[in-house]
């Protein structure tokens, strides 16, 4: 990277926090220099101008944060960790519990929903075949407040919708025109929020009250961030389990995952990661 293209990012960086009060230097090098360039490509802006343009504009400010909110999710992403959670960690989640207990999931950075919701099916499922009675909630956070919109919504189309079973498609979303919306009492067991992982005052959602989660997914999401970042990420997640509980994140993220002393990795072929001890 030429010294004046280096010069002109690090423009950005300052403009966004002393004018805008937005830190971008939280980000990994090169994913951010991809989405400043994205931006101005999309907006026809050179790199040397786009500093002035930045400062002048507020509205592109916001169209520029907005572009390092990755929003992408589908249902069942990465089969064989849903596959290891269905077989194995829930049902040894599950046979933990006392009768009539609650089993507590946290799903941070949830996206468009597609997350929550198959993890809540999975739930739904096991607990229809249970020996005892059994309650569970999912709390599920993102930063971006259009996201979350849609995964309150719940409602999806024919192409978001085909990594799901037939049979649970017919069980858990109802046809409506072109498009399959989450019935009701799926939605019911799920808590949409807005919530900055970063939030240095809290280490949970509000909503949860508590925390204490028996399963936690943060899925390819802590690769975007610089590894000061991303410990600061981690070490809250971790704070927020429950011990003995389980923390899922993308295959991408498993390598620097695993090398974390409080949790152990279940498998080398699934990011799944179990806490081994109270972690401070």
């Amino acid at each position: 990277m030429e010294t004046h293209t280096d010069d002109s990012v690090f423009e950005m960086i300052r403009i966004m926090k002393a004018t805008y009060e937005k830190d971008l230097s939280i980000y990994e090098e090169a994913f951010l220099v991809k989405t400043l360039k994205r931006r101005m490509a999309g907006i026809n802006v050179n790199q040397l101008d786009y500093p002035l343009y930045l400062q002048e504009n507020g509205d592109e400010a916001e169209r520029l944060i907005a572009s390092f909110q990755i929003t992408y999710s589908q249902f069942f992403r990465n089969s064989l960790t849903f596959a290891v959670l269905e077989q194995l960690v829930l049902p040894q989640l599950l046979s933990r519990k006392p009768e009539n207990g609650e089993l507590r999931v946290w799903s941070a950075g949830c996206s468009t929903g597609q997350e929550a919701y198959s993890i809540a099916i999975l739930l739904e499922e096991l607990i229809r075949t249970a020996k005892k009675p059994m309650r569970f909630r999912i709390f599920a956070t993102d930063l971006s407040r259009e996201a979350i919109s849609i995964a309150k919504a719940g409602i999806y189309n024919e192409d978001e919708v085909s990594n799901i079973r037939m049979k649970h498609l017919k069980s858990y979303f109802m046809k409506r025109g072109e498009a399959y919306g989450v019935i009701p009492g799926l939605k019911d067991k799920i808590d949409f929020s807005e919530y900055d992982l970063l939030d240095s005052h809290s280490s949970n959602p509000p909503d949860s009250i508590f925390g204490d989660f028996d399963i936690i997914f943060c899925c390819n999401l802590l690769f975007y961030y610089k590894t000061a970042v991303r410990r600061s990420i981690v070490g809250k997640l971790k704070r927020s389990l429950a011990e003995g509980g389980f923390l899922i994140t993308g295959e991408a993220e498993s390598i620097f995952m695993g090398k974390d002393e409080d949790l152990k990795m279940l498998s080398s072929s699934v990011p799944v990661f179990w806490k081994l001890r109270h972690f401070k």
